[in-house]
């Protein structure tokens, strides 16, 4: 099983130690994905049922998107690992309000997003990192003698300069491949505005392309 993110295994308490009984209702035979592992809805059933190392299986599934959504918001991996920290720890403690365990994936990358914009909220927004991230496909009219490192350069600091919600909706969409109904879950925002935060995100960053050196 998959180490969970610094701190998370410290401050988590084990939902048994808070259910000792185990719900009949909440256990159920096991559907498995495409792949061969349980579903979210059946591990989410085992940890409220009191198993509570069951969590794990959860944190090693979407950890790296997790972390990848928050070093983007906020720029750098330290901060990034304190924010999925503390939105896991949020995430275990308050599985139960989870309405729709087959969506856990969005409801987790919600909490997530909120943590990082509580921690943008304290402090100015630093600089970030696209050295992880899929190329942004350049304009066809861009300098083709643009080498990739200039690219990155130019994206980070296109990126660092987007408002908070551009930048997150840009992650979501292209980074994480989330659907726009995905992005309205975790973000809260409605679909035509989540498809004007992209575009506008897009734009800034395709002139970032163009701007000349």
């Amino acid at each position: 099983m998959k180490a969970a993110p610094r701190g998370v295994s410290e401050r988590i308490t084990p939902p048994a130690a808070r259910r000792r009984d185990r719900d009949p209702s909440l256990t159920s035979e096991v559907s498995l994905t495409a792949s061969g592992e349980p579903s979210d809805a059946d591990v989410v059933a085992q940890v409220l049922a009191g198993d509570g190392e069951a969590f794990g299986v959860l944190i090693a599934r979407y950890e790296g998107g997790l972390l990848r959504l928050a070093a983007r918001m906020l720029g750098g991996r330290d901060a990034a690992a304190d924010a999925v920290a503390e939105g896991l720890v949020r995430a275990y403690r308050h599985l139960g309000s989870c309405r729709e365990p087959a969506r856990f994936r969005t409801w987790v990358y919600r909490i997530v997003a909120n943590r990082c914009k509580s921690h943008l909220a304290r402090r100015p927004i630093g600089d970030v990192s696209l050295d992880d991230a899929p190329p942004v496909a350049a304009p066809e009219n861009a300098d083709s003698g643009l080498d990739r490192r200039e690219q990155l350069e130019r994206l980070e600091r296109a990126l660092a300069q987007l408002a908070p919600e551009k930048r997150e909706a840009f992650v979501l969409k292209h980074l994480d491949g989330m659907s726009y109904e995905e992005m309205s879950s975790v973000t809260g925002a409605r679909i035509p505005t989540l498809k004007m935060r992209v575009h506008r995100a897009r734009e800034a960053l395709l002139a970032a392309l163009k701007e000349p050196q």
